[in-house]
């Protein structure tokens, strides 16, 4: 009985030594997969991975977007794309994103994301129309760089959809 509560101690503390060595963050699964990354500006935990706003050390004052997964403590950079600097002239940006990758049976498992930079200081609130759908509601978020949008789509589109900027009292100032 007690030989198997010694082996039983011996493989619990084996196991926390390993989970506690294997472990890593956002910054450095990014860095396996040869991105260099300035900062995180923003992340979203979602049922597809953690969808994160970055801006990397090649664009400095840059805004772009990725998708990391996570297993237990272990993080995994699946997929990113796109890119908007933050010295723009505009009030306000977009772009849209398909990240994502291919599932076991070869069909895509993409992640939509519409996404851009609010330079205008009077936006509070930003519409985005598809094509054929009600306006939807985009979240804007404060980073250290300045506000960003994003808005995730329940599918993917292949154009950039029509978006409206928003003042506190609901008049539009960008469209």
């Amino acid at each position: 009985m007690k030989k198997n509560i010694l082996v039983l101690g011996i493989l619990i503390l084996l196991l926390l030594f390993f989970e506690t060595q294997n472990k890593n963050t956002i910054e450095d699964a990014m860095e396996k997969a040869n991105i260099n990354v300035r900062q995180i500006l923003h992340q979203v935990e979602t049922d597809k991975g953690i969808v994160v706003f970055y801006e990397v050390e090649e664009y400095p004052y840059s805004n772009s977007i990725g998708l990391v997964g996570k297993s237990f403590n272990k993080y995994k950079w699946i997929d990113g794309g796109g890119r908007d600097s933050f010295d723009v002239n505009k009030d306000l940006t977009c772009g849209c994103s398909n990240i994502g990758k291919s599932n076991e049976k070869g069909s895509p498992d993409l992640f939509q994301v519409a996404y851009g930079i609010v330079a205008n200081d009077e936006i509070s609130e930003v519409k985005v129309t598809l094509k054929g759908e009600e306006a939807k509601n985009g979240t804007i978020v404060e980073t250290e760089l300045g506000r960003i949008w994003y808005l995730f789509l329940d599918e993917g589109i292949r154009y950039v959809p029509r978006i409206k900027g928003l003042d506190s009292d609901g008049e539009i100032v960008f469209e």
